[in-house]
């Protein structure tokens, strides 16, 4: 059997994996707070018909020997957490985080969550909530009679009423020392796993957390120029691939018209 078939199929199936990821990508480009896929491959085993090092007849060692691939595999696809763009915004409780962290976001299910999209609501008990209506934790409540919220940099929340300026306390973020090892629970939020490491809670701009930024969102850190450039590379791969494929199936096709 020719093991090119295997080979250039196993690459066409990478190619594959890798313009669905790019697909996402582009899809997202509108999306809050979105992170950029990244689809990374690796090289499957080897045949080792010689082994380098490997005594010969004449009591020498071979120096390279011959060892032959068997394709492509999906090594891992995860998020770039780099920093999107702000964008401005007319609603107070929209917030961007400007450096590290995540806010905290609590399921129907009592399970916390993580976001780094600030566009949040205030709802009738005075919770900042998502646009699901998960309560966003580290906030403190609010007067439903506010007449406007303000939050500064370092997480200070501070809501006129009656008049006057009230301090109502300080918003609470999130961080992991590996953002990577989330897992992606879909609908902007992240989920805490052993790979994350353990959730390390802080104030905003202190303890290496980012600094907060009202009237402001962060968007998409995709760049549509570079997921086009994949998208092509992508492409053509994936034609290379189907090429040696038809080659292959040529020269077995020779093999089999062979007459004896």
């Amino acid at each position: 059997m020719n093991n090119a078939l295997w080979i250039a199929a196993s690459g066409m199936e990478a190619q594959e994996l890798r313009t669905a990821t790019i697909a996402n990508n582009i899809a997202n480009i509108s999306t809050t707070a979105y992170k950029r896929g990244v689809s990374q491959f690796q090289d499957m085993l080897y045949q080792r018909m010689s082994t380098p090092g490997s005594a010969t007849a004449g009591a020498s060692d071979i120096p390279t020997g011959i060892q032959i691939g068997t394709g492509v595999s999906t090594g891992t696809v995860t998020k770039y957490f780099g920093q999107g763009g702000l964008q401005q915004s007319s609603s107070q409780t929209d917030l961007a985080i400007v450096g590290n962290g995540f806010f905290q976001v609590q399921l129907p299910n009592g399970e916390l969550a993580y976001t780094r999209a600030g566009n949040f609501h205030i709802n009738q008990n005075g919770m900042v909530v998502t646009s699901d209506g998960y309560q966003v934790l580290g906030f403190p409540t609010l007067d439903t009679n506010s007449e406007s919220v303000t939050i500064a940099k370092d997480g200070t929340v501070s809501e006129y009423v009656n008049g006057a300026n009230v301090e109502k306390g300080r918003i609470q973020l999130a961080r992991f020392s590996n953002p990577e090892g989330l897992t992606f629970l879909g609908s902007n939020l992240y989920g805490e796993t052993e790979a994350s490491g353990a959730v390390q809670v802080g104030e905003p701009a202190s303890s290496n957390m980012g600094a907060i930024s009202q009237y402001y969102l962060e968007g998409s850190n995709v760049e549509i120029v570079d997921e086009m450039v994949d998208l092509i590379a992508a492409q053509r791969a994936y034609e290379l691939n189907s090429k040696c494929v038809k080659t292959a199936s040529e020269m077995l096709q020779e093999v089999a018209n062979l007459k004896p």
